[in-house]
């Protein structure tokens, strides 16, 4: 039960996320923790899933379970407005919230997902606006 994968796959089957993105080796821009070092905006937003902050055992005698907490960056060139990557923002969480059963897990399944933000992310770049989208997933073990 990989959270990231599940994540990945459920924003990269989205058409209104994914046609926002930039573009990187013909594929849209969602990264795995970080993004490339030769990755260069064109003037959409990238997504990097960030590793989980949390990862609760929460199994019961019959039933294995994780708790998982993981963020969805967003970061974009600054023009001077944040409209659209607060937009984009907001539809990453309403995909996500309450969506679990949409939620796509290799071995097992979600049984919940909600969804906060977005928030201000902080850049090391000032060349650089970004916003987290926070999910709590409950994935279940296929028996």
């Amino acid at each position: 039960m990989n959270s990231t994968a599940a994540i990945f796959a459920h924003l990269n089957g989205s058409l209104s996320i994914i046609d926002r993105l930039d573009i990187f080796e013909g594929r849209a821009a969602i990264f795995n923790d970080r993004a490339p070092d030769d990755f260069q905006f064109s003037g959409q937003a990238a997504l990097v899933i960030a590793a989980p902050s949390a990862d609760i055992d929460a199994s019961t005698f019959s039933e294995i379970i994780r708790d998982i907490t993981q963020d969805v960056r967003l970061y974009a060139r600054d023009t001077g407005s944040t409209a659209d990557i607060d937009a984009l923002g907001r539809d990453i969480r309403d995909l996500f919230h309450l969506q679990a059963s949409q939620i796509e897990v290799e071995d097992g399944i979600c049984s919940l997902a909600t969804a906060t933000g977005p928030v201000a992310a902080p850049t090391t770049d000032p060349s650089l606006v970004g916003r987290r989208v926070q999910l709590r997933l409950q994935l279940k073990k296929d028996s």
